[in-house]
């Protein structure tokens, strides 16, 4: 029901309960006035229920014949002297007050003044006054009904405004939820197919470990079902595999301590070799939800790497035998072994050894990478005098140093123990090649060399020059292989960008660290730290 139905009901029952009201308490003079008051009731009655038929076509319509017919309807409710200045004279306030609620506002002043004019009428009629202050007590009653009307009024177009603007609202989250929805799905089919046609294996894990998502490629990598990857944790997926120990122990290290800069790890599953590596999966926030992990066949990389590395260990390992025997043969022709020779002669057999001792270290460094890559790099640990590893630097590098007029200061610290723990050949590889670099490469001032002990548990040495300085780009790089910094002194003597290569993997083999501070046409350090206490033997 609308507000004029309502209205309209609820005045026909608040009118018939009148009636019987007034007939029952308000005291009756005869029997024509019962009657009158009866039927005025029922033709109300009837009345209200055809105009409520009429409000189901025409609500406005309906509500103005309902007031008139109620208004005129209670002129002849009663005796006229009831009517116009008696018991029901206080009924004319009914239409009044609902009039400005069922129609417009203005419209409650129309019935006070229909009602006012039906009681002066009808008093003239019966020759007495007519009662001002009924009059004046409608139009009152009018006053406050327009004035309720028109603040209800507002407050209804605000309400319409304000619920206008909701839909509005709602209409338009819906659209961009909508949306949104239809490009997460695009989205979600996109991933899917990227997931399901790739050749790597990806596998999604919760916070707790279980897999929740895992894509076809990974089932074949594994060669285990989808079904068995599904609700499993890593451990068990790798339980059931053909790995080792080790490998298992350090790929479920990785995966619950995600990192996207950790490297790859590799491991042999079966007749495969796998590469993976994890990486955390984080929403917007930065809350970590998950752990995804990519699994690569890289069974084909491995078996070329293998095949490079054995390549080159055994092309190194067979060209150092007829290097190491043309070195031999031009000093001995130097020294004048097979007879006399000319200082032409001599000149010729210094530059064949010193080219010959050149290659022999390229191919030196050469084997030790492959040897490193491989994995058959060996560590072993032994008693050293501290002293020995200097004097072997100033064997090497003292005629080098004197030749370019550069000074060579070496310099062993008082708290430095005379004996220490390490490999004492890979140690002095590493020491004669940051020297050596130091001297090739500085051309004015001096290189001094540092042995000190750093702490209780470590000790170390310097390696400072006074040479053209390292770029900060090029300290990026420079322990990279096969890298060198651009440079034009660099590129003057040569070399394949080994040497510090090596240097860094035989200090991490031994547990020590390598730093380098420099900057442009300052020169160069070299920080290189060892533990005291090695272990016997490590292998890379």
């Amino acid at each position: 029901f609308g507000l004029s139905e309502l209205g309209i009901l609820g005045s026909a029952i608040v009118g018939i309960i009148l009636f019987v009201i007034i007939s029952t308490i308000g005291g009756i003079e005869n029997l024509q006035d019962f009657w009158l008051l009866i039927a005025s009731g029922f033709i109300f009655g009837v009345g209200s229920i055809f105009i409520y038929y009429i409000n189901r076509k025409n609500g406005q319509l309906a509500s103005l014949l309902f007031l008139t017919f109620l208004t005129v309807a209670m002129a002849f409710s009663d005796s006229p002297n009831q009517v116009a200045d008696g018991r029901t004279l206080f009924v004319f306030a009914i239409p009044i007050a609902i009039s400005s609620l069922l129609l417009r506002p203005v419209s409650s002043f129309i019935f006070a003044a229909l009602s006012s004019v039906i009681i002066t009428v009808l008093a003239l009629n019966i020759q007495i006054v007519p009662n001002i202050v009924a009059i004046v007590g409608f139009f009152m009653l009018a006053l406050v009904s327009w004035l309720s009307a028109r603040s209800l009024e507002q407050a209804l177009q605000d309400l319409r405004q304000i619920n206008a603007e909701l839909d509005r609202r709602v209409e338009d989250r819906t659209r961009e939820l909508s949306e949104s929805l239809a490009r997460e799905l695009v989205e979600a089919g996109k991933n899917q197919a990227i997931l399901e046609g790739i050749a790597d294996g990806v596998i999604v894990l919760d916070t707790k470990g279980k897999s929740i998502v895992a894509n076809p490629a990974l089932s074949r990598l594994l060669d285990v079902p989808s079904a068995n990857l599904m609700n499993k944790t890593m451990e068990e997926i790798l339980q059931a595999g053909k790995i080792s120990s080790p490998d298992r122990q350090t790929t479920l290290t990785m995966l619950r301590e995600p990192h996207k800069d950790k490297p790859s790890i590799r491991f042999r599953w079966g007749e495969r070799t796998l590469l993976v590596n994890a990486a955390p999966v984080s929403t917007g926030l930065g809350d970590v939800i998950g752990t995804v992990a990519v699994f690569r066949d890289f069974t084909h990389e491995a078996e070329v790497e293998q095949m490079k590395n054995t390549f080159v260990a055994m092309v190194s390992h067979e060209l150092r035998t007829p290097l190491n025997a043309i070195l031999g043969f031009a000093e001995m022709i130097r020294e004048a072994v097979y007879g006399p020779i000319t200082a032409r002669q001599a000149g010729v057999m210094e530059r064949i050894e010193n080219s010959s001792r050149r290659l022999l270290s390229l191919v030196s460094d050469l084997l030790d990478q492959a040897q490193i890559e491989a994995g058959r790099m060996k560590i072993h640990i032994a008693e050293f005098q501290v002293s020995d590893l200097m004097d072997s630097l100033r064997v090497a590098l003292d005629k080098q140093a004197a030749e370019k007029g550069l000074t060579l200061t070496t310099k062993i610290e008082p708290g430095m123990p005379s004996v220490a723990l390490g490999d004492f050949n890979r140690l002095q590889q590493i020491l004669l090649n940051l020297g050596g670099n130091a001297v090739k490469f500085t051309e004015s001032g001096g290189v001094t060399v540092r042995i000190y002990r750093v702490d209780e548990r470590y000790w170390g040495f310097d390696v400072t020059d006074t040479g053209p300085g390292i770029s900060a780009e090029a300290r990026g790089y420079i322990f990279e292989s096969f890298r060198q910094v651009e440079d034009v002194v660099i590129r003057e003597h040569g070399g394949i960008g080994l040497g510090l290569a090596i240097v860094k993997s035989l200090v991490e083999l031994m547990g020590g660290q390598i730093l380098l501070a420099s900057e442009v046409g300052k020169g160069a350090t070299f920080t290189v730290t060892f533990p005291f206490e090695p272990s016997k033997e490590k292998t890379k």
